[in-house]
Parts: C-alpha cells; sequence; structure tokens
C-alpha cells in the first residue's frame, strides 16, 4: 500500500512538471496573434493569458473521460496495471514535450496524451493477454479501438478545417479592411468588432457552460432556451461600447477585439488541454481511493467503475492546476522560444528565416504559382485590380529606422483569435478532445496565406517550417506510442525498482535539459544583440557600424592566430574550437549583411552615404570571415584526417606570417578604433610588406612542389594558408579605405 501511495504522489508531482512543460509548447495557441501584433506590453497580455487560463480551468470538469475510458477499456484493467499504464504515459509525456520545448516546435499536448495512453495500455494489455494465456484475438479487448479511430480522426480532420476557415474569413477580411484599413475601420470597425466580440463570448461562456458544474442545470436550461436573444443583446452591446470608444476615446476596437480573444482562446485552451496534463493523474488518485476502500490485493481489483461512474474533478484541484499554467506562462522561456517559431512564420515582413528549404516546399511553392499563373488568365481583369488593391501593402516611406515591427497587423490578430478560439470552444462543449495547436496553428496558416504573407521572399521558407511542424506532429505521435509502450513493459517487469530508476532518470533528464537550456538561450541573445547596428541612442548608424566591424575583426585576428598556433603544436582540439568560433563569425557576417540591408531600406532616401557604409562594410567583413573560415578548415581537416605533418621549415613561416598579420591587424583595429588616419601610409606600407612576403614564400612552395613533389594534400594546405592570408590582407586595408572615405 505504502508504495502505491508513492506512485499516486509521484503522478501528481509528475503532473506538475507536465503542467510546466505542456503550457510551455501550449502558449502558443493563445500568445502568438497578441505577441505577433504588439497589441499591447509584453506582461500585459501574458496578465490576460493567464486570467483566461485560470478561469478556463475551472470550465474543465467535465472532459476527464479520455484519460478514464476514451483510450482503453478500464473494466479490464487491475489496480496496480493502470498505474504502470499511467505512471508509462506522464513520465514519456514530460520527456517528449520538453524536447519539442527545446527545439522551438508547436506540438500538440492532445495527440501526444492519446498515443501514449493507446501505446501504454496496449503494451499492458498483452502483457495481461500473455499472463492469462489468452488467444491473441482476444488482445483488442482491451483497447477502446472505436473511440481511438473517432478521436484521431476528429483531431487531424480540424486541421483541413481550421486552414480552410483561416483562409476563407481572413481574405473576406482583407477584402473589406485592405491593409489600408484606417479609413475602413472608422466606417466598419465597431459592427466587426461587436461581432468578433459576440462569436468570442457565445463560444466560450454559452457553450463552455456544458463544461462545468459550478452553475446550475436550470440556469445552464436557460441560457441554452434563450440563445438567440442573448447572442442580439451581446452583439448591440459590443458594438455601441466599441463605437463609444473608438469615437471618443479613439481606442482601436481591434484591440479589445485582440485582448479579449486572447483571454478566451486562453481560456478555451485550459478547458480543452488540461485533461492532457492532470486527467490521469486524478484518474490515479480516484483508482487509488477506490481500491483502498475495497480491501481487495491491488492484481485483483479490476476497474470497470471508471467506465461506468461519472469523474467530477474537485474545483480547488482544477484551480491549483490554473495557478501553475499561469505562472508558467510569466516565467518559461521555453513558452516564448516556440511562440517565436509561429509568429515568424506568420510574418508579414521580412526576417531571418528559421527553417531551411527542401525539394517538398520548392515543389509545393512551384506548383501554386503554376496554379496562380492559369487563374489569372481566366479571372477578369476588373475583378484581378480590384483584388490586388485590397491586398497591396501599406507604402510608407520611413525618415528613420525601423527594424523591429510588428510580425502582422491587427486585422489578421482578431480573424487568428476569433475562429480558432470559436472552433476550439465548439469543440470543448462537444467533449472532443481536438488539439488547439493543431487548430491554432492552421488557422494562423491559413489566415498568413490569405494576406500573402509568404511571398517570393520567402514562401519556400515558410512552407518548409510549416511542413516541419507537421512532420513532428506525426513524429509526435510515433514517438508517444513506442516510448509510451517501453515504458509501460519496462515498469511491468521491473516493477518498484523500475519505476524508481525510471523516475529518476526522467528527473535528471529534466534538470539537464533545462540548465542547456539556458546556456542556449544566453548564447543566442548575445548573437541577436550583436545584429543590433544601433544599440546606443548616442551613436550614429555609422559610428555603430564602424564599432561592430572593428570588434568583428579583432575576433577574426584572435581565431586566426589560435589556428595557425595550433596547427604548429598540432593541437586538433584547440584547432577545432578555433574552427568552430570562425565559421560562427561567417554565419554571423552573413546575418550581418542581411541585417544591414533591412535598416537600408528604413533610412531616408537622401541618407546614401549611410546606406553606402552598411552595404560596403558587410561584403568586406564577410569575405574576411569567408577566407578565415576556408584557411581554418583547411587546417582542422588536414590534422583531423591524421595527414603527416608539416614540414619544421613551413611552420616557421607560418609562425613567421603569423606575427606579420598580427601586427597588420593591430595597425588597422587601432586606425578604426581610433578615427585616426594619418598613419595610412604607413599601414600601406606593412601591409606591402606582408603581401611581398607572402608571394615570396608562394613562389618558393611552387618550387617545393615541383622539385620535391610532396604529397597532395599538403601541398594543398600550405598553399591554402599562404592565399588565403593574402586574401584577408587585402580585403582588410580596402575596410580601412572605405571607413576614411566616408568618416572624413
Amino acid at each position: 500500500m505504502t508504495f502505491l501511495l508513492f506512485l499516486v504522489v509521484i503522478l501528481f508531482l509528475l503532473a506538475i512538471t507536465d503542467l510546466i512543460v505542456g503550457v510551455s509548447n501550449d502558449a502558443v495557441n493563445f500568445l502568438n496573434s497578441a505577441i505577433g501584433s504588439r497589441v499591447a506590453k509584453f506582461k500585459t497580455i501574458i496578465l490576460i493569458a493567464a486570467a483566461g487560463v485560470i478561469l478556463g480551468s475551472i470550465f474543465s470538469s467535465g472532459i476527464m473521460e479520455i484519460a478514464r475510458k476514451g483510450i482503453f477499456h478500464p473494466q479490464y484493467f487491475t489496480f496496480d496495471k493502470l498505474m504502470w499504464v499511467f505512471l508509462a504515459v506522464m513520465l514519456t509525456d514530460i520527456i517528449l514535450l520538453d524536447v519539442f520545448n527545446t527545439l522551438g516546435l508547436p506540438t500538440s499536448t492532445t495527440v501526444s496524451v492519446i498515443f501514449e495512453l493507446l501505446g501504454a495500455s496496449l503494451v499492458t494489455g498483452l502483457i495481461i493477454s500473455f499472463e492469462k494465456k489468452e488467444a491473441v484475438t482476444e488482445v483488442m479487448k482491451y483497447i477502446n479501438a472505436e473511440s481511438v479511430v473517432s478521436i484521431i480522426t476528429g483531431i487531424f480532420l480540424s486541421i483541413i478545417i481550421a486552414f480552410t476557415t483561416g483562409i476563407l474569413i481572413q481574405y473576406l477580411c482583407r477584402l473589406v479592411f485592405t491593409f489600408n484599413y484606417e479609413d475602413k475601420l472608422k466606417r466598419f470597425g465597431a459592427l466587426f468588432s461587436g461581432l468578433g466580440i459576440t462569436a468570442i463570448v457565445y463560444f466560450l461562456l454559452i457553450k463552455g457552460l456544458k463544461g462545468t458544474n459550478i452553475i446550475s442545470e436550470s440556469s445552464t436550461a436557460w441560457v441554452s432556451k434563450n440563445t438567440l436573444l442573448i447572442l442580439g443583446l451581446l452583439f448591440i452591446a459590443g458594438t455601441i461600447v466599441c463605437g463609444v470608444l473608438q469615437r471618443f476615446f479613439r481606442v482601436n476596437p481591434l484591440k479589445i477585439v485582440v485582448l479579449m480573444g486572447t483571454f478566451s482562446l486562453a481560456m478555451a485552451f485550459a478547458g480543452n488541454d488540461l485533461v492532457n496534463f492532470i486527467g490521469v493523474p486524478i484518474t490515479g488518485f480516484i483508482s487509488y481511493q477506490n481500491w483502498h476502500g475495497s480491501g481487495l490485493p491491488a492484481n485483483e481489483l479490476t476497474q470497470g467503475f471508471l467506465a461506468s461512474n461519472d469523474v467530477v474533478v474537485p474545483t480547488y484541484m482544477l484551480l491549483i492546476a490554473g495557478g501553475v499554467m499561469a505562472l508558467t506562462l510569466w516565467l518559461s522561456a521555453k513558452a516564448k522560444k516556440v511562440t517565436e517559431t509561429e509568429v515568424s512564420l506568420g510574418s508579414q515582413n521580412e526576417g531571418e528565416e528559421k527553417f531551411k528549404p527542401n525539394a517538398v516546399s520548392r515543389s509545393i511553392v512551384r506548383s501554386s504559382m503554376i496554379l496562380g499563373n492559369f487563374f489569372s488568365l481566366i479571372v477578369p481583369k476588373t475583378i484581378s485590380t480590384r483584388y490586388n488593391l485590397s491586398f497591396e501593402k501599406n507604402k510608407i516611406k520611413q525618415a528613420t529606422i525601423i527594424y523591429d515591427k510588428p510580425a502582422f497587423d491587427l486585422v489578421r490578430a482578431s480573424a487568428n483569435l476569433v475562429i480558432a478560439s470559436s472552433l476550439i470552444a465548439f469543440a470543448t462543449s462537444l467533449k472532443l478532445p481536438l488539439s488547439t495547436t493543431y487548430v491554432s496553428f492552421m488557422v494562423a496558416m491559413g489566415t498568413s496565406l490569405a494576406d500573402k504573407a509568404w511571398g517570393a521572399e520567402s514562401a519556400v521558407y515558410r512552407v518548409a517550417g510549416v511542413l516541419s511542424v507537421i512532420g513532428g506532429w506525426f513524429i509526435t505521435a510515433v514517438i508517444a506510442f513506442g516510448v509510451s509502450g517501453l515504458f509501460a513493459l519496462i515498469l511491468n517487469k521491473g516493477e518498484m525498482i523500475g519505476a524508481i530508476i525510471m523516475i529518476i532518470l526522467v528527473g535528471a533528464y529534466i534538470i539537464l535539459s533545462q540548465v542547456t537550456f539556458a546556456r542556449m538561450e544566453k548564447t543566442k541573445n548575445e548573437k541577436l544583440s550583436r545584429l543590433n547596428l544601433l544599440p546606443s541612442a548616442d551613436l550614429d548608424i555609422i559610428t555603430s557600424n564602424k564599432k561592430m566591424i572593428t570588434g568583428t575583426l579583432s575576433e577574426i585576428k584572435k581565431h586566426y592566430n589560435l589556428v595557425l598556433e595550433a596547427l604548429r603544436e598540432t593541437d586538433k582540439g584547440a584547432l577545432e574550437k578555433a574552427h568552430k568560433n570562425l565559421s560562427e563569425l561567417e554565419d554571423y557576417g552573413f546575418s550581418l549583411r542581411a541585417q544591414s540591408i533591412r535598416y537600408m531600406k528604413g533610412l531616408n532616401n537622401d541618407d546614401k552615404k549611410s546606406a553606402q557604409v552598411l552595404l560596403y562594410s558587410t561584403d568586406l567583413l564577410q569575405d574576411i570571415a569567408n577566407s578565415a573560415t576556408n584557411l581554418s578548415d583547411e587546417c582542422f581537416h588536414y590534422l583531423k584526417n591524421l595527414h603527416k605533418k608539416p614540414d619544421k621549415e613551413f611552420l616557421q613561416i607560418t609562425e613567421e606570417l603569423r606575427l606579420r598579420m598580427s601586427n597588420f591587424f593591430d595597425l588597422v583595429i587601432k586606425a578604426l578604433s581610433t578615427n585616426n588616419y594619418s598613419e595610412m601610409d604607413s599601414i600601406k606600407a606593412s601591409r606591402d610588406k606582408v603581401r611581398e612576403y607572402v608571394n615570396q614564400q608562394l613562389d618558393a612552395q611552387v618550387s617545393h612542389i615541383q622539385i620535391k613533389k610532396p604529397g597532395v594534400k599538403q601541398s594543398i594546405l600550405q598553399t591554402s594558408i599562404l592565399l588565403q592570408s593574402r586574401d584577408i590582407l587585402a580585403v582588410t586595408l580596402r575596410i580601412l579605405k572605405m571607413y576614411k572615405k566616408y568618416m572624413q
């Protein structure tokens, strides 16, 4: 009894952990529209979402069926076997969701818990059947196959419905409002907002009443009887309130819809998804109470009561769960990472893409372009012109740099929230465990497509990202099923010892995951901060750019020296580290170049000087980084592949080259840092001496290859070091000349 009680306690502790990792993943469902449109400060958005989560948790007491009888038939499982199923499910869910959180990919907590229950109960059913020596045909009696098929079909059908609904409704909204929606908002804003608020309140409060035990049946019946009257009053009241706020207080009514939609979607999320996190532990606790009062051994008491009795979850448990979820929203860094992925895929602006294109994404985009060209031939020109005018982006000539715009506007954010919350709440009222992640994500992608967010600049990247996320959903199901089944097998065979080992391993994994993630995020934030071309308000963009270029040159100099020193000492570890750092600098150079182009697009048309500095400096820096990386790559792979150590004479040459290059770097960096170009002639003379030395050594290498005939790998290494160093030398001086030209 003591150990079984311990398992119940562990289930609740795991439930808290599962709430944290689960909310970190599912927060994207209700935060992405508000955060992407910058409707309010981040803290305000989180507070509104947290309030919705806490209230929604109270409305979730009627949907625990999935954990107790939706996937398996509990009457065929004894209490001890059922506890192994529940423990396997919780351990798998924590690991699986945390992996997706770390990767920044939204996945479905509903799908994961369904397939985890399916895998664990199927394996446990096989074990029971084997112990009873039943026929193979009897195995499927343990699984509620009809319910499983119905649930899975409903979930994947919701993907198609959500995507098509998002496209159609956003298309109509954009036709009405256009991207330059300020004038249309004065005429239709209050009406549109009143309709959105009515839809939100109807689905979340009226439909949601069926899922809770805090409101009497008579009150629910009255609401159901007077639905049309309530809807009419809601629409009138919502329209009037939004109209008054818009006319007299200059409040954008779409902001009201987005904030209210964030609250409602958070509420719908808690109402629908809370079962995924606490349904299993609560069912385990109820089973424990039933077994404790029966007086029978754990391996003799079957759990048929779970299939016949209605389970009413105490409100205090739901409130505690809601509180944990709300705190997670505020504190979780992984929740922000998952949100960033979805916002970037739906962004209306150009930016650094998170996913690489692949053959499938290119094929889809190519086919879509061909189909679009076909329709353009048969659609009348008048309709085509009206369509293009409605979807024309706002062309504002910026006098200042704007590099951190909202990902999309309030029209799309409103549509996202109204559509998703309506679909999710409607399914919740029918006690269907649809995936809030699938619905929210596909609605967001549908509205993005309707808004032409996937243009020629970004389509292949965005489609690849969507395919990656959807592919992750299928992987979720496979992994959840397989790992949960494996854990169930270990627990059934290892029992108490197996359970303790599994719990310790999962705990150690979670701790290690958090430490690793924190380190990765710190490195990522440092890289992002380096891409800010205006880190300080008191610096102009050219000065800021020069400071950044100078700092990067210093880093290249440092790692260039380390590469040649590591080659001389045959230190493969140090060389690998230097090569990795130079590769990161090469990637940084590419990102900096892209960021500079975005800054240039925001500059005043008359500011040619700043635009030219941004363009030329980042291009030259990328050339240097490429040459330094190629040099380190040659050296690293030479040592890595265990080739013959370079001749002593050549290592002496590389040491002399390192000293000369280092001295030249110092002269250039000093001139850039002090903005003093009076020593330009002496710097050129230094460059000439280094270049003359390199050319002499290259001539010597040519003679050496012809006379001594060394190995091909060694010859490639030695000539590459000299050639790449000469390129670095030339481009470094060009950077100095460029700044001298523009700074003076």
